[in-house]
């Protein structure tokens, strides 16, 4: 643009704002649609100078050509709300005098309008290229749209667009291309580009960067972390400061391969967060777990001074928030969690629902899919999600692979079906065992009930720290209530069936037991201890499960001490056990314990030390395909790939894709008297109009909150039926039943108390 033309731009600007004419982009805050596209160029540098090297490597454009063609996509994607309909929205919500129109702002989206304005002569762009930008801009918003009345249009372009040209050039600052509708045949219908098409890297890539570039902007925020630390000179730092300790031979392994995809098995305590982080070097990594809890704990062994001390790290998940509320040295809670969401963070600590729903390629998902093509994902106990979740996780990296992004799989134990699916789907990796040399775990075999053996865990309870772990909460319960009748010392009870603040204190006081010395006592908890709580106890007591979750809770004693004792440490009991059907395989958990026991040639380990390594050997053979081939398990994942393998582009909401994700037919109760407790906070919540305060009281009412399956209430199917949805907070249950902070909420038929469900 000429200097001339440049002076005119912005003489013809002041003119228009004096009367009042300002051609608005949003209301909150205002702003111009000027203002808002400078920003997205602003973030274009950004992003173009930290990651461009990495970005152009997927496309098959030309490196200048395809910023430039970027550039004009970010000029011209909200040039379409000039339209009076889409201003008299805007000026309605400022209080600001209408304009005179006949068009209402229902009758198009400005994402539709939008690439009539690009004039293609002057930018000489082929059909490809107008193709890829008018529908990463026609597209950008993913509302569920139908296609444009081509009459409206063209009345709209003539009467309401034409009329105001010179001023629409002077405020946005564009030039302006024939304004012709000629470019829908170029975007709807079977035109859409979707996953099997010639243009579909480059489109994905262009529609991905717009949806980050316009949402960081909107936010008010930069695109990327801007900082040269490395997290790698912070680990290695921290190894040798506080570990007092070079780079193991699993840490070594990941930094020589930062530019690889790796899978990498490693035994309790042998540095795989160290590993994983020093593997991300200088890029930009996601950082993922099952739990939440786990999640938090490596947020903050990151960005604690104590531990490593990278503060450019962000936390991801449904309830981050709460967990940084919590956190005296964080200020600006609200500036962190909006980093997180637009992926604006070097490392995210995050669980994979936040990441993996994009291969349900949900309208909009290509935000994270193009992220990942410049990212690293690191993907931490792929062993303990279930078979249609680890499906996913694969079909993810899949097709992040194709797209130039890198990951790793890390975790104590590995079903082989699993790599054998990633080079069926020929995908390259570097392999790599490593376990620790010491024995810790000798175990023990007894064909009876755990309950059995009550006495023997009291009177092991007087001097160390004993670990009780079971399959179900309701068990959990039943030997909680025997042990404190017979006077247990220091029994407690940590499951999924608290409120959130209770359990972050139950949460709280398990790690403080485990870490302090003298201490002696009784923990009988879930699998939710399996891989989300760093502790180490003396001696664990647990019913069988399948030989993957056994071998993470053998890694909650002796974690990383060497055993010598004579008597058997871990005791794992093989009748009378609770959930095999509704939380193990049956399938699964009979050739686990067939495996232990000893198969064939093949010699059981009853009474014997179990090392690392054999842990390993025995996790392959058991989800091997020949072992497996005929279970519900391998159906379930063969069938998941079926599935996903057959995804309809943009047939869902990024919400309904996270809900297929997670899978989880929980329901969200609240004690009767934790609700008239709290009756005056949800009263609040329900006549509050400002949308902040009401998403804070949102927030803490959702802590009062307690997530249990389904199956676990009787009744509740018919009961769902009769009750008409609330407009506060929708599919929300009071339940009449008993709730003590200490034991959680008891809904077990033997406990006496009639459930009924009341929505709200």
């Amino acid at each position: 643009m000429s200097v001339v033309s440049c002076i005119l731009r912005d003489v013809g600007k002041m003119i228009l704002e004096e009367e009042n004419y300002m051609y608005y982009a949003k209301s909150d805050p205002k702003q111009s649609i000027r203002e808002h596209s400078d920003k997205l160029l602003k973030n274009l540098e950004i992003l173009k100078n930290k990651y461009g090297s990495k970005i152009i490597k997927v496309v098959d454009i030309e490196e200048n050509r395809f910023w430039e063609l970027m550039r004009i996509i970010c000029l011209y994607h909200d040039a379409g709300k000039v339209f009076s309909g889409f201003q008299n929205m805007i000026r309605k919500k400022l209080k600001e005098p209408l304009i005179e129109t006949k068009f209402s702002n229902e009758l198009l989206k400005h994402e539709q309008i939008s690439p009539a304005f690009i004039p293609n002569k002057l930018y000489e762009m082929t059909e490809d290229e107008r193709t890829l930008v008018y529908q990463a801009i026609y597209y950008h918003h993913e509302r569920d749209i139908s296609n444009v009345d081509r009459e409206i249009l063209k009345k709209v372009i003539e009467e309401d667009i034409k009329p105001n040209l010179e001023m629409i050039k002077f405020e946005l600052g564009i030039e302006i291309g024939e304004l012709k509708t000629f470019y829908l045949r170029l975007v709807e219908g079977q035109a859409r580009i979707t996953e099997g098409h010639r243009l579909y890297n480059d489109y994905c890539m262009m529609k991905g960067l717009l949806h980050r570039l316009d949402h960081s902007s909107s936010a008010e925020l930069d695109i990327e972390d801007d900082t040269e630390e490395e997290v790698q000179i912070f680990v290695k730092k921290f190894l040798r400061e506080r570990r007092k300790s070079d780079l193991n031979d699993l840490q070594a392994f990941c930094e020589d391969r930062q530019d690889e995809n790796l899978v990498v098995i490693g035994s309790t305590g042998v540095g795989k967060t160290e590993a994983g982080l020093i593997w991300s070097g200088a890029d930009k990594t996601f950082f993922t777990l099952p739990l939440r809890i786990s999640i938090n704990a490596i947020f903050d062994r990151i960005r604690e001074c104590k531990e490593i001390g990278y503060k450019h790290v962000g936390l991801l998940h449904s309830s981050a928030f709460d967990y940084l509320e919590n956190k005296s040295d964080i200020q600006n809670e609200m500036d962190k969690i909006d980093e997180a969401r637009n992926l604006y963070n070097k490392i995210t600590a995050c669980t994979v629902d936040q990441i993996f729903p994009f291969v349900f390629k949900y309208r909009g998902y290509e935000k994270m899919y193009a992220t990942l093509s410049y990212s690293k994902v690191i993907i931490d106990e792929i062993q303990a999600y279930s078979p249609e979740m680890v499906a996913i996780i694969l079909k993810g990296l899949e097709m992040i692979y194709k797209i130039n992004g890198k990951f790793m799989v890390m975790t104590a134990t590995l079903p082989s079906i699993y790599t054998d699916k990633l080079e069926e789907m020929g995908i390259k990796y570097e392999y790599g065992e490593y376990t620790k040399k010491m024995d810790r775990h000798k175990i023990k075999l007894l064909d009876t009930g755990i309950l059995e053996d009550i006495d023997e865990m009291c009177e092991m309870a007087k001097e160390k720290k004993v670990l009780v772990i079971v399959n179900t909460v309701n068990k959990a319960l039943e030997m909680y209530k025997v042990l404190e009748n017979i006077g247990a010392n220091n029994v407690n009870v940590l499951h999924s069936r608290f409120l959130q603040e209770d359990r972050v204190e139950k949460e709280r006081m398990i790690k403080e037991f485990s870490e302090t010395e003298g201490e002696s006592g009784i923990w009988i908890t879930t699998q939710i201890v399996e891989a989300s709580l760093d502790i180490d106890f003396d001696v664990l007591y647990t019913e069988m499960s399948t030989l993957d979750s056994l071998f993470q809770r053998m890694g909650r004693c002796y974690r990383k001490r060497e055993y010598t004792g004579d008597d058997a440490n871990i005791r794992i009991y093989t009748e009378n056990l609770s959930g095999l059907t509704a939380i193990y395989d049956k399938d699964i958990h009979e050739i686990s314990l067939k495996l232990l026991k000893g198969e064939g040639e093949d010699k059981g380990f009853d009474n014997e030390f179990l090392s690392e390594g054999v842990k390993i050997e025995l996790v392959k053979k058991l989800y091997s395909r020949e072992r497996i081939e005929k279970t519900k398990f391998y159906e379930k994942f063969k069938e998941s790939f079926k599935f996903l393998d057959n995804i309809v582009d943009y047939d869902s909401s990024k919400k309904e894709a996270q809900r297929m994700f997670r899978n989880i037919d929980n329901i969200d109760v609240i004690p009767r008297s934790v609700f008239d407790d709290n009756s005056k906070l949800i009263d609040e919540y329900k006549k509050e109009k400002n949308v902040e305060k009401k998403a804070e009281l949102k927030r803490k009412i959702e802590n009062l909150f307690i997530s249990i399956p389904a199956a676990n209430i009787r009744r509740l199917g018919d009961q769902l039926q009769k009750f008409e949805a609330v407009k506060a907070i929708k599919g929300k249950y009071i339940v009449d039943c008993k709730y003590d902070k200490n034991v959680g909420l008891l809904i077990k038929k033997d406990e006496g108390y009639e459930i009924e469900l009341r929505e709200f």
